[in-house]
């Protein structure tokens, strides 16, 4: 199983992969305080033009928050590109057959299937501290003063979130064909989340619930109410994994 993570991690390194997935997080974490520092300077470039509209410019301020803010507008996009980048986890191993030369060697499937969940887990946690660490450090740089409330718990709200998306994307590569076969079914679960959302009833159980987590920290929103959120995220995580792992054991390499 070390031998396996590791020629994971060869193969992240040596394919750009790994390098691709730094420079675009990175990227967006300098994005959300540099959006947020310029934001006065084109307002004010636009001023004109706004007032030959007939609407009214006032003053425009930017704190902590702002630069917070676009952090979560951001932060779906941050998931989006290691989704994209992970679809072929397994069908790429499935279609170029070099599971079946690991599994013939005693590697068990529980072990390979484990050795995927860690590497993209992994991943994507690696990567979204990453993101974080660098707004955090440059918010800090330019609004120190600003103190933001349940930074924190909002930012691992959504964390989980993104761990929830990469455990359907597990789920669905153990019986698709292809990446692209991933990438719908792993969409297609989310958008039907979505269209559940509109339910009252269930709003509050739905994994969507912790991309909310701008909410918490505007304090509109407490921790006691994301609770039966993360709970059902977190058993739909489990449940998610154990599929995989038999669904994995019996498919036809």
């Amino acid at each position: 199983m070390k031998a396996f993570m590791k020629k994971e991690w060869m193969e992240m390194t040596r394919t750009g992969r790994l390098l691709i997935l730094g420079i675009l997080f990175t990227i967006f974490g300098i994005m959300n305080p540099a959006i947020a520092k310029l934001t006065p300077w084109m307002m004010e470039m636009m001023r004109d033009s706004i007032a030959q509209s007939g609407l009214q410019l006032g003053e425009v301020t930017v704190n902590a928050m702002t630069s917070w803010t676009q952090f979560y507008k951001n932060a779906p996009m941050t998931l989006l590109v290691i989704v994209l980048m992970s679809s072929g986890v397994l069908t790429n191993e499935y279609q170029s057959g070099t599971l079946i030369q690991v599994v013939t060697k005693g590697l068990s499937r529980k072990k390979v299937m484990l050795s995927k969940m860690i590497v993209v887990y992994g991943s994507w946690t690696a990567l979204y501290l990453l993101y974080f660490g660098i707004t955090y450090g440059y918010t800090e740089y330019y609004w120190g003063e600003d103190k933001v409330e349940k930074l924190p718990e909002g930012v691992a709200f959504y964390w989980l979130f993104g761990v929830f998306v990469l455990a359907l994307l597990l789920l669905f590569s153990t019986i698709a064909e292809n990446g692209g076969q991933v990438l719908m079914g792993t969409g297609g679960v989310i958008a039907a989340a979505f269209f559940a959302n509109y339910i009252p009833k269930i709003q509050k159980f739905l994994p969507l619930r912790l991309m909310d987590g701008l909410q918490l920290t505007m304090g509109s929103q407490e921790i006691k109410d994301f609770i039966p959120a993360m709970i059902c995220c977190g058993v739909s995580i489990i449940a998610c994994g154990m599929i995989s792992i038999v669904l994995f054991d019996r498919r036809r390499l």
